[in-house]
């Protein structure tokens, strides 16, 4: 619309009624710039805001795709023509910092059984070694168990030997003097038997 065109023909009709239109005639065309103006200003502020958003939806992809890399996802940035009033259902801030505590405990869990995986394979050397140190220590013990028995079994033997001996030496120093004991009392009463018969 020619707002020019507007005033003309408004302060033609404004003259043929005198002063008292023209009056009410320069409060209208006032409002009507103070309504222009307003409207002005709306349409910048609504391009400003546009902008914004398209400068926060921007980001928000941004950090979206960042994230996505590891392992990290945000949720869509809400429609702006959802309603005012409708509260979204998850907070995206809540959200990032429920994954990060996952991702925290994933990487944990991860990290531990990696060592545990190094430790293990840095010490399969070792414990294979030990594995064969035992073994040959378990083959000496048997092979010490083994003379330790033949060895008992022979000094049983000996010892039984030894007590036979024994028992023969006793025997053969008893023998002699039981006879001459048996002699000396048989003989004492020999001689008295001999010496009343004659």
């Amino acid at each position: 619309m020619n707002y020019a065109h507007f005033i003309s023909a408004h302060s033609v009709e404004i003259s043929s009624d005198g002063a008292t239109r023209s009056s009410s005639s320069r409060n209208v065309e006032d409002e009507l710039r103070e309504m222009r103006l307003n409207l002005l200003m709306e349409i910048e502020k609504r391009k400003q805001s546009e902008e914004a958003l398209e400068n926060l939806q921007s980001q928000w992809q941004s950090l979206s795709h960042h994230l996505s890399l590891v392992g990290l996802t945000l949720p869509t940035l809400p429609d702006i023509t959802d309603e005012i009033g409708e509260q979204p259902t998850l907070d995206p801030a809540e959200e990032l910092c429920r994954q990060v505590v996952i991702a925290r405990i994933v990487a944990g869990s991860i990290g531990r059984a990696c060592a545990r995986a190094e430790v293990e394979m840095e010490m399969e050397p070792q414990i294979e070694s030990k594995n064969f140190e035992i073994a040959r220590l378990g083959d000496r013990l048997q092979y010490y168990e083994a003379a330790n028995r033949e060895m008992s079994q022979r000094n049983q033997e000996a010892v039984g030997k030894n007590a036979e001996l024994v028992f023969v030496i006793i025997f053969a120093c008893i023998l002699p003097c039981l006879s001459l004991v048996l002699l000396l009392t048989y003989v004492p009463h020999e001689c008295s038997t001999q010496g009343k018969f004659t």
